[in-house]
């Protein structure tokens, strides 16, 4: 099982390394479409490597409803408990 603080941190490293994405910009209240500038590919992206990272095997549909990267966290908590 995950922990949501260590999601959090790949979550961030994640951001950072694959999209180039600044460290200090990735907190919790950072909006991925507005502050992280997501786009509907990268999003994509995103859940392809969370999915290869966390075991989430769920439809990038889903993640259109996550807002930020503390509710992404807590998707990826919910649905990595039941991998």
């Amino acid at each position: 099982m995950h922990r949501r603080d260590d999601i959090y941190v790949r979550l961030s490293s994640m951001l950072s390394d694959h999209f180039g994405r600044d460290p200090r910009a990735l907190t919790p209240e950072a909006s991925l479409r507005g502050a992280l500038l997501l786009d509907s590919l990268d999003l994509v992206d995103l859940a392809f490597l969370i999915g290869r990272e966390f075991g989430v095997d769920a439809p990038v549909d889903e993640y259109r409803c996550v807002r930020d990267l503390g509710s992404l966290a807590e998707f990826v908590e919910a649905r990595a408990a039941v991998a």
